[in-house]
């Protein structure tokens, strides 16, 4: 510590100036660019989600309140899936078959309310239920998305 002292006490006011300027300006570089900004950009994210979320459960509230189900389907669940796939305009990547008689798609890229009220209006007009969904959000303002339908119990 005393070295820094005599080192700082050898220097002559400009300099001394100069160095707290030049510190001052490292401290601001790396709290903005370290602290601000990830917090600025989680903060910016945090909102998307959010709106992403609240646009989702609009959709599938407004398609679960048009209209009443109809008799269910007697056809097999990936059948009814895939024939209806084409009027959600977003190919079906990947699909499966479950053991359990569900079927699972994969949907490479595809807008979040197309996407969910497709689901609301399969579930709605076939009788089959969505056993689980999975989104990822893709940097172009669409999502991806797995989807697994089964049966709906009666």
């Amino acid at each position: 510590m005393s070295a820094a002292l005599q080192a700082w006490d050898s220097r002559t006011p400009r300099e001394r100036v100069l160095l707290a300027v030049m510190a001052a300006a490292i401290v601001a570089v790396v709290g903005f660019y370290g602290v601000i900004q990830p917090l600025r950009l989680g903060a910016e994210d945090a909102r998307e989600r959010a709106t992403i979320a609240r646009q989702q459960a609009d959709a599938l509230a407004v398609a679960s309140r048009q209209a009443a189900p109809r008799a269910a389907d007697t056809r097999p669940v990936g059948a009814i899936v895939e024939a209806s796939a084409a009027s959600l305009g977003a190919p079906i990547a990947r699909k499966r078959q479950e053991a359990d008689g569900a079927f699972t798609i994969w949907i490479t890229a595809a807008d979040a309310r197309a996407l969910l009220t497709w689901i609301a209006g399969l579930e709605r007009q076939s009788g089959l239920s969505v056993v689980g969904v999975t989104t990822s959000r893709l940097d172009n303002g669409l999502v991806e998305a797995e989807v697994t339908f089964g049966r709906t119990a009666a």
